[in-house]
């Protein structure tokens, strides 16, 4: 377990188990809290029902909206059985409010060209169904 791993577990945040296939937040739900992955793995979920990335242990999800205090854009999934840490909203927004000028800019730019990068692959997810879509159809005549 990396050093990482052991101070995280050890701060005591609450810890919350989901079942594969378990949603842990949908579209447009109010963000509540940004969650650390001990074990298993998400799926990140676009409006329109496309996987467009997965998470897994060790790495940090529902951020952005926790942030901006946005509602979610995307919704998350468990794929895996998966243990969860919740980081508390009022403190992941403190942590990143008490960072250092320039790391609160780095965090603010990864975050909205994430938030980007999102949208973009819904849309080149649309696009691939109509074009398969398409193809079926022309396949079939």
């Amino acid at each position: 377990m990396s050093n990482i791993t052991t101070n995280i577990t050890n701060s005591g945040l609450e810890q919350i188990n989901y079942k594969k296939d378990s949603f842990i937040y949908k579209v447009n739900e109010k963000p509540k809290f940004a969650y650390y992955i001990y074990t298993g793995e998400v799926e990140i979920i676009s409006a329109s029902d496309y996987v467009i990335g997965s998470v897994k242990e060790g790495e940090l999800f529902g951020e952005i909206s926790s942030l901006f205090n946005k509602d979610h854009s995307v919704s998350a999934k468990a794929a895996k059985d998966s243990r969860l840490l919740i980081i508390e909203k009022e403190l992941f927004f403190s942590k990143v409010e008490n960072a250092d000028p320039i790391l609160k800019a780095i965090i603010r730019t990864l975050s909205l060209r994430l938030h980007d990068s999102n949208k973009k692959s819904e849309e080149i997810w649309r696009q691939l169904h109509l074009l398969s879509s398409i193809k079926k159809d022309i396949n079939k005549g």
